[in-house]
């Protein structure tokens, strides 16, 4: 446990390339050294082998023979050997001895099979000591004797430790090379890490915009930059995006406490007019308050509104666009006396897309009304419908005073103003374009704008197209048609009333052909062509 523990510190504590080359060298090293065992094993075991051949064939045919042991020089046995011959009455005859070393025969078996003995030397003095000089040595049987062949097996023996040395050698320097080659193959291939902890570390430090370069595009490594890379784009637009959400926040909050502070400012001046006897007017003075009071309602109920919008699920069906811009036309000029509204469709089908028809009708009642309100007592305003590739483009246009680009480059603000001043003549809470933005977002498309200084202005809202069905009709050479119609005066309170009312409801519209949208919707004229207006962002 304790070793385990020590080598789970030890892995903790050391680099990742340290710990790959220890390991690649470790067990490169533990592969030579097993293998340097094994062969020393067998040059031992075939050398040792030979020898033993060599005793066992002497021992059972030219040592039993002792009058080849003669005195005599030549028929002495090899001088490699040494044969030993103990009688039955245990004397012993030492046939080409070295006096002074003999192999120490007592614990021999005798059996006929081959064995290590070490050396018995005998100094001047006559005594008798052990060496660690080795022999091999076999003894047997021979009619009555014994027979002891022996021999040296040093020169054996320094081959092999010969051997064994050249092996250890060459096992270190293929450990160096090893641990080189590993060492720059290992460095090289955690490069890429070291640039990922490089980037990590200067993104920590608030560089959000450090990126890891990607080397090597098949490679684990490469992978892993590139979705770092996404995460970290990612990760910056989402804090890109909270950082804006906290601006307009601020700037929100701002905006609505001025807006709320300015009819709060009115209803207390007019009470402490009141109350200081200023005026006895209580007509005059109730009227204000209730003027300011609307006011101040009208703000809420847009703050609410934009807060439903942006948090609010949407209940998405498939519409009819060119039924809904009829609709909405048709509302339009029961609420603007004496205007005039055309819708126009130009597309090559039904055009339908997938939304929510009560939030859509929001969003074009909204475009047309502030049409109405800001181009002029004399302008028109025209609903244009045309498709593109895979959405469907919804042009408000009207031919009043038109807007700067500047004013235009800001015009979706909340409570965004083109005039200075902070009063607010027309009654509005400024937020109307913010919540028809947002909820032209919501359906996957965009709001946008073009406007030229006494030309008109352009708003076009662009939003994904459903497929048109197999047995739609589409007759794209026939000539658009165009619905116009002039509203019927009414007082300035219905008007506000009837924009106010429930959007349309496509459940009952679908009870009405679009000829019976014309009708309600006023005259079926042919009016002048106006140009295409400019198409909007997909």
């Amino acid at each position: 446990m304790k070793i385990q523990k020590s080598l789970s510190s030890f892995v903790r504590t050391v680099s990742l390339r340290t710990l790959l080359v220890i390991i690649v060298v470790g067990v490169s090293l533990a592969g030579l050294i097993a293998s340097s065992a094994a062969v020393s094993a067998l040059m031992r075991e075939a050398i040792y082998s030979q020898v033993d051949k060599d005793l066992i064939t002497a021992a059972r045919g030219w040592a039993r023979n002792e009058d080849l042991l003669g005195e005599s020089d030549d028929r002495r046995p090899p001088s490699e050997y040494t044969v030993i011959s103990y009688g039955a009455d245990g004397t012993a005859k030492y046939f080409n001895p070295d006096l002074e070393a003999i192999p120490r025969v007592e614990d021999l078996v005798v059996d006929g099979t081959p064995q290590t003995v070490d050396t018995v030397r005998t100094d001047n003095s006559g005594a008798v000591r052990r060496s660690s000089e080795q022999w091999r040595a076999v003894a047997t049987r021979n009619d009555g004797s014994i027979i002891v062949v022996a021999k040296k097996i040093a020169r054996e023996n320094a081959q092999i430790q010969q051997l064994s040395f050249m092996q250890i050698g060459i096992s270190l320097i293929v450990s160096i090379i090893i641990y080189l080659i590993s060492f720059i193959c290992v460095k090289a291939a955690l490069r890429p890490l070291r640039e990922v902890e490089r980037t990590a570390r200067q993104i920590a430090a608030g560089d959000l915009d450090k990126r890891v370069p990607v080397l090597g595009e098949n490679t684990e490594v490469g992978e892993l930059s590139k979705s770092l890379n996404i995460m970290l784009g990612r990760l910056q637009e989402s804090i890109e995006t909270a950082r804006d959400k906290e601006n307009q926040m601020r700037r929100f909050v701002g905006d609505a406490s001025h807006e709320l502070r300015t009819p709060l400012t009115s209803l207390r001046g007019y009470t402490e007019l009141y109350r200081s006897g200023a005026t006895d007017d209580v007509d005059l003075v109730l009227g204000k308050i209730d003027a300011e009071s609307k006011r101040m309602s009208l703000l809420v109920e847009d703050l609410l509104a934009l807060t439903r919008a942006e948090g609010n699920r949407l209940e998405m069906h498939t519409v009819d666009l060119l039924e809904l811009c009829m609709s909405v036309g048709s509302t339009a000029r029961a609420a603007f006396a004496g205007r005039t509204i055309d819708v126009r469709p130009k597309t090559s089908g039904i055009p339908l897309v997938n939304g929510d028809p009560d939030r859509l009708h929001q969003v074009l009642l909204n475009l047309v009304s502030n049409g109405m309100r800001h181009a002029g007592d004399d302008a028109t305003v025209t609903i244009q419908l045309r498709d593109g590739e895979g959405f469907i483009y919804i042009d408000v246009i009207d031919d009043g005073k038109g807007m700067e680009d500047e004013v235009a480059a800001h015009i979706f603000e909340r409570f965004y103003r083109a005039d200075s001043s902070r009063t607010r003549d027309t009654g509005g809470s400024g937020l109307g374009l913010a919540i028809a933005k947002s909820l032209v977002e919501q359906h996957g498309g965009t709001l946008s704008v073009t406007s030229e200084l006494g030309v008109g202005s352009t708003f076009t809202v662009a939003l994904p197209a459903v497929p048109q069905p197999a047995d739609a009709p589409s007759d794209p050479t026939a000539e658009p048609a165009t619905f116009t119609g002039t509203a019927v005066p009414v007082s300035e309170k219905k008007a506000k009333k009837k924009l106010r009312t429930k959007p349309w409801s496509r459940s009952k519209s679908k009870e009405k052909s679009r000829g019976d949208f014309a009708t309600e919707s006023g005259n079926a004229e042919s009016a002048p062509d106006t140009p295409d207006a400019p198409q909007g962002p997909r």
